[in-house]
């Protein structure tokens, strides 16, 4: 009879309801004791979170990289913390658990503003329902510990490309056997390190008259335009050396190539080009999956 007149018990009993399969998850109850389990634990590790945030998307630098691996053969407390945030990772993408977590924050808003349902609320919470509402309140704990944890996160494609863009170094010289080509390349790569990207292009345009294929001038002419914004003209400079196929920039182009989608906010192609270098065995393979665990976070 109470449900047929309070609107109130109404969302209750559909609160409950949510919540009641939310714990029937296995993956949400592991992860509450994964939860339970770092909070008895003494912490003892020396990394910070945005440490570890860094490790799961491969952004440490090589000597930071050697460092955590390190320490993490050695210390099942940082272990730890690394399986539980790939957990969190993991349970913040779920739709099911979104959808939950507005419900909880919705209600939470009309107990506030009416005493009368905060006192039935209290009323009508039994013992039976403790279990319950542990469950909740590791829910909410879960996306406390992910606010902090993906505070950094993107928000849209711009931000993302940042967090994952920085320009292929010049590295070694580049021997062609021919010595007009050998010139000019060297000059043009000059004018690339001191960030005088369209003398730089001028350069290596210069090359590519003489030798339409190769491969260092094409790469780096698409960094230049990169860098200058021009996307579609690096696409370009980055598919031809994709197709030429017998050089040692061809990963390196492919990366980019998913990066200049991403410039240009076609994410759908970004997408199929990061899922290619991911089933590979390139060099950027962890790169593209951690690029594209965050793509599927941005949706």
């Amino acid at each position: 009879q109470e449900l047929l007149l309070c609107n109130d018990l109404e969302k209750d009993i559909a609160l409950y309801n949510e919540i009641d399969q939310a714990a029937a998850e296995t993956d949400i109850m592991d992860l509450r004791t994964s939860l339970q389990s770092i909070q008895q634990t003494e912490a003892s590790t020396t990394q910070k979170m945005e440490e570890i945030d860094q490790y799961i998307n491969h952004e440490l630098t090589d000597e930071k990289l050697t460092a955590f691996e390190a320490e993490l053969e050695e210390n099942p407390d940082l272990e730890a913390e690394l399986r539980l945030v790939n957990d969190i990772d993991i349970a913040i993408q779920e739709t099911e658990i979104m959808d939950l977590r507005a419900k909880l924050g919705s209600i939470s808003k009309e107990i506030n503003r009416q005493e009368k349902q905060k006192r039935s609320f209290a009323a009508r919470f039994s013992a039976s329902r403790i279990a319950v509402a542990t469950v909740a309140a590791s829910l909410i704990l879960i996306f406390s510990i992910a606010g902090l944890v993906s505070k950094n996160r993107p928000s849209n494609d711009a931000e993302l490309y940042s967090q994952f863009y920085s320009p292929y170094e010049t590295t070694g010289i580049f021997r062609s056997g021919d010595a007009l080509i050998d010139s000019k390349l060297t000059k043009a790569l000059h004018q690339f390190n001191e960030n005088n990207y369209q003398e730089a292009i001028n350069l290596f345009s210069e090359v590519l008259e003489i030798d339409p294929n190769n491969p260092v001038s094409n790469f780096y002419s698409g960094m230049a335009y990169q860098e200058t914004k021009k996307t579609d003209r690096a696409l370009i400079s980055y598919q031809s050396v994709v197709k030429d196929r017998d050089n040692l920039f061809v990963e390196q182009a492919q990366w980019y190539i998913g990066l200049c989608y991403l410039q240009n906010e076609n994410r759908k192609k970004a997408y199929r080009q990061f899922t290619q270098i991911a089933n590979s065995d390139s060099f950027y393979q962890p790169k593209a999956e951690a690029i594209l665990k965050k793509i599927r976070y941005l949706e």
